[in-house]
């Protein structure tokens, strides 16, 4: 995650982003903040974003490979499309060999480390894992919610949250939204 902050920072990107793991509020959030960066200046036209299993592989390298309008990125991301569970020997092969104008940001719940296009993606890219927070890095992250409202939090009432809400950061943003705003 420091890598991606640091790519968004400096403006320095890699062309493969590969966001994976079970904590899906982090990946959404890290996603977004990549494709706005990768954007820079929220050019919606060069962008394109696919969801789900059927991807028409040969159609994302055509698009890959089509010159950006009036800027120097053509952003495309991919969502829960299984490509790093079952494979996809075109995108593996294409990124080898990608055009120098084409940037993909890759987000999987699931991923085969053992899979042709993980390996290429990490090749070509950067790969992060969002794995579920433990209860210390939970307790800051709301205390800097609240904090931000400028409001404070004990310590016993953010224990009974996640007791009640877990330890899934989007539902525990939900749960915080309405105690703030009661």
């Amino acid at each position: 995650m420091q890598r991606i902050n640091e790519d968004i920072k400096t403006g320095n990107f890699k062309q493969v982003y590969l966001l994976y793991g079970s904590e899906d509020y982090l990946r959404n959030q890290y996603r977004d903040r990549l494709k706005d960066a990768l954007l820079g200046g929220g050019d919606a036209m060069n962008l394109s974003c696919f969801e789900g299993k059927d991807i028409n592989h040969p159609q994302i390298v055509d698009l890959a490979e089509t010159m950006p309008f009036l800027a120097e990125r053509r952003v495309i991301v991919i969502e829960n499309s299984g490509l790093f569970k079952g494979g996809s020997d075109v995108l593996a092969d294409y990124l080898k060999e990608m055009s120098p104008t084409a940037y993909f940001v890759f987000s999987e719940k699931e991923v085969d480390k053992r899979n042709r296009l993980f390996k290429a993606a990490k090749d070509q890219g950067y790969i992060s894992e969002f794995g579920e927070q433990d209860e210390n890095t939970l307790t800051r992250w709301i205390a800097g919610i609240v904090k931000k409202e400028g409001m404070e939090i004990e310590g016993a009432a953010v224990a009974l949250l996640l007791y009640k809400t877990g330890t899934d950061m989007e539902n525990i943003e939900k749960e915080l939204e309405k105690l703030i705003c009661y």
